[in-house]
């Protein structure tokens, strides 16, 4: 039987993520100071619409699974947009370390999503201790980068 507890329980583990989106286009080349400054702000979008869809605590399965739903489009807008930038060569590895976290972290979401449609807690649950377990490795990847807001666990991917 599912239980709404677990649900509540990931709300605070998808907020760790800090995930993002962006969609079509040339990439913009950006000084290593620039891409601190768009990928952070990303972050805070990100932040903010995570605090907005978590604001109220699922009652059920289906609530849970619909937050978790516009979680994971929130995550994704804000990779989508930080995917579109183009680092400096020096950053281009740790970043696209960072951004393939990022992917790792949504696709863990994503498998929430499932079991909460499924009303499986236990994959729930899993889901979010995966997420959970997987945050001090973004944070350490977006530290490395200068992100400030990134590297926050504020309730966001």
């Amino acid at each position: 039987m599912f239980r709404a507890r677990r649900f509540v329980l990931l709300v605070p583990a998808l907020a760790i993520l800090s995930l993002g989106g962006g969609c079509g286009g040339g990439k913009d080349q950006v000084s290593a100071d620039e891409l601190v400054q768009k990928a952070d702000q990303a972050c805070q979008e990100e932040q903010s619409r995570f605090r907005e869809i978590q604001g109220t605590p699922p009652a059920n399965a289906s609530e849970a699974a619909d937050q978790t739903k516009a979680l994971v489009q929130a995550a994704q807008d804000a990779s989508s947009a930080m995917d579109d930038l183009e680092p400096p060569d020096d950053l281009q590895t740790p970043y696209d370390a960072y951004l393939e976290a990022r992917e790792q972290a949504i696709d863990l979401m994503k498998k929430g999503q499932d079991a909460a449609e499924d009303q499986d807690s236990r994959a729930y649950g899993a889901a979010q201790g995966a997420v959970t377990k997987s945050a001090p490795h973004r944070k350490k990847l977006a530290d490395s980068l200068g992100f400030t807001v990134c590297s926050r666990n504020a309730g966001a991917a």
